[in-house]
């Protein structure tokens, strides 16, 4: 089959194997796989991960990727806080959280990272765009990386924590109680100390 012929059947941009021996293909797993190979040389197929490909030209977006190499998972942590303008910094990778094991993606078009949270603290997000709430975004940062987090005034100076004037704070205490861990309160209630310091105009 040529690839023109075989990306028309497909129909979408990222597919596993299994998908497309099912749509559009008849010859066993083996055959395909070798000739996803040459289209993987060729530059016309990414791979992804194992049994798990993408059109080259149809795989720009992080959300559709993310949704393909590992679900359920939503974007979180410092990649939420950089979206919404907490953190300065451009992170690493995508980072998201997921109700399933830990995990990482190095691929073609960038590295995933999926971070294990407990089923019960799943929510906060936009389900089409995957994004978490920034409320929902900084607790999850303070659960997952609450160990190298201080509640003291010069550790948010160098954070660099910025527009926190976009958070909702009462939200995000409701949010803390589900948590229901000391530290996660201790570290919201000296952010929320430290932007009424940044705000407090002088006299």
């Amino acid at each position: 089959m040529k690839f023109k012929e075989f990306k028309k059947k497909m129909q979408k941009g990222i597919f596993s194997v299994e998908e497309a021996k099912r749509v559009a293909w008849n010859n066993s797993a083996q055959t395909l796989r070798l000739q996803f190979h040459q289209w993987n040389t060729a530059g016309d197929l990414v791979r992804l991960k194992r049994g798990l490909y993408g059109f080259s030209d149809q795989i720009k977006d992080q959300v559709e990727i993310a949704r393909a190499l590992y679900t359920p998972a939503y974007i979180s942590l410092e990649s939420a806080l950089h979206h919404h303008g907490i953190l300065p910094d451009v992170t690493f990778g995508l980072s998201l959280v997921t109700p399933r094991g830990t995990r990482s993606f190095k691929t073609p078009v960038g590295q995933f990272l999926y971070y294990q949270i407990k089923q019960n603290l799943f929510w906060g997000y936009d389900p089409k765009t995957l994004m978490a709430e920034p409320e929902k975004a900084l607790l999850d940062y303070f659960y997952l990386k609450g160990v190298g987090l201080y509640p003291k005034i010069d550790f948010w100076e160098t954070l660099r924590v910025q527009n926190l004037q976009e958070l909702n704070f009462k939200k995000a205490k409701g949010y803390a109680k589900q948590f229901n861990i000391k530290k996660i309160t201790e570290l919201l209630l000296s952010l929320e100390s430290y932007r009424h310091g940044k705000t407090k105009k002088p006299r």
